[in-house]
């Protein structure tokens, strides 16, 4: 349940300061992707693929260790010593004389996202209740694709002037960490929370994640290492089969995004109506998006495909957040989301992986693979439907306002 006894200084500000929070991941890949091919002509010779590669890595431990900092430190004090790492991370790339310093510079970048990531949802869940709590995990999904867009294009376009300028961007950020220590209300540890001094009275499975939730975060990690094949394979795809150029791959992947805002708008209507079926609405985006991209043979088939794709990226994330949230007891609320948020960041590093078996048993054709990917997520579809089924009487979150 949220807590109905905080004091905001303003609860619209509260709103656009998580909201803004949430963006940090949707700024690691945006703002490199489009400047990877400048940055490898000035750093002749080296692995630029890392500096797209190692912060989701440093993101996995931090987001550990924010999830045991809140029991002892407030959760806004890890919040925004995990976005000043931020900022140091973002704008030091800017200053960067070699390739090593930006490499140091894209560590701070993952351990500050890792630190703020997994907090802005426990703090959701701890002002916000019910459908107001739902309509702010789809909201922080939607802002976030803003966020993507806006600064893939400017850090595209700002290339032009030199390498170093795109990471400027990134000042944007210094404007949420004063929102952060402006708007968000003090927060105690968690050690100082009611549920955690009543812990000791607590039955033992209310201690847990519960099988329930495990399921939740064994979903995250598996459909992003297989759905990341879309974002890693489709301009290659597009190339192989003469549909289009990198420019029509650049507004399909815009399409995707433009579609995940809208559908993250509306998640807490989405989610009002079906519930924890709203998920049978992801997976079946994704199995039907990657049939229309392995059968595509026109730039309809593939703008069809991204569009789709969009839905599932527009309700997954919030979905398992907003759940998870309701099935795990405040005692263990924070870790839980923290091991959501390492289940997300791990599958998409997992994913060029899965890409290089998958590749070494069927051959490198793209469409082979997509096909191979739509008949994954069926079989998924038809797992997780036989689940929902299965658990029907148990269905109920047990520790939010939200019921079936």
């Amino acid at each position: 349940m949220a807590n109905g006894k905080v004091k905001h200084r303003s609860k619209l500000g509260t709103k656009a300061t998580l909201l803004l929070c949430a963006c940090d991941s949707n700024a690691l890949g945006s703002e490199m992707t489009p400047i990877l091919a400048v940055i490898a002509l000035a750093f002749p010779g080296e692995n630029v693929n890392l500096l797209v590669a190692l912060p989701p890595l440093c993101i996995i431990p931090a987001s550990l260790i924010a999830a045991k900092l809140s029991y002892y430190i407030s959760r806004k004090t890890i919040l925004t010593v995990g976005q000043i790492l931020f900022i140091i991370g973002g704008i030091g790339g800017a200053f960067a004389p070699n390739f090593e310093f930006l490499l140091a510079t894209r560590v701070f970048f993952g351990l500050g996202c890792g630190l703020v990531y997994p907090i802005v949802p426990t703090l959701i869940s701890y002002f916000f209740a019910g459908n107001e709590r739902a309509s702010m995990m789809g909201g922080a999904n939607a802002v976030g694709s803003i966020i993507a867009m806006v600064f893939s294009t400017l850090s595209g376009t700002l290339a032009v002037i030199g390498w170093h300028v795109p990471f400027f961007i990134n000042i944007f950020f210094v404007f949420v960490l004063i929102m952060q220590i402006i708007f968000l209300p003090k927060v105690p540890p968690e050690k100082d929370m009611p549920f955690a001094k009543e812990a000791a009275s607590l039955a033992p499975e209310q201690k847990r994640i519960g099988h329930r939730g495990w399921m939740g975060i064994l979903l995250m990690f598996v459909t992003m290492t297989i759905s990341m094949v879309y974002l890693l394979k489709l301009a290659i795809f597009m190339q192989e089969t003469g549909i289009g150029d990198s420019v029509m791959a650049g507004l399909a992947s815009s399409s995707t995004t433009c579609v995940a805002l809208i559908v993250s708008l509306a998640f807490m209507l989405i989610f009002k109506a079906l519930k924890r079926y709203t998920v049978l609405v992801s997976m079946a985006s994704i199995a039907l998006a990657f049939t229309l991209l392995a059968t595509a043979t026109s730039m309809v088939g593939v703008f069809a495909g991204a569009i789709v794709y969009g839905v599932y990226l527009g309700t997954i994330i919030p979905y398992l957040q907003t759940t998870l949230s309701g099935l795990v007891h405040p005692y263990r609320r924070t870790f839980a989301l923290s091991v959501l948020s390492m289940a997300m960041f791990a599958g998409q590093a997992c994913s060029s992986v899965y890409v290089q078996v998958v590749e070494g048993i069927i051959g490198t054709s793209t469409a082979a693979l997509f096909e191979v990917m739509s008949v994954t997520f069926i079989i998924l579809f038809v797992i997780v439907l036989a689940y929902l089924v299965a658990t029907r009487k148990n269905a109920r979150f047990p520790y939010s306002d939200v019921t079936e």
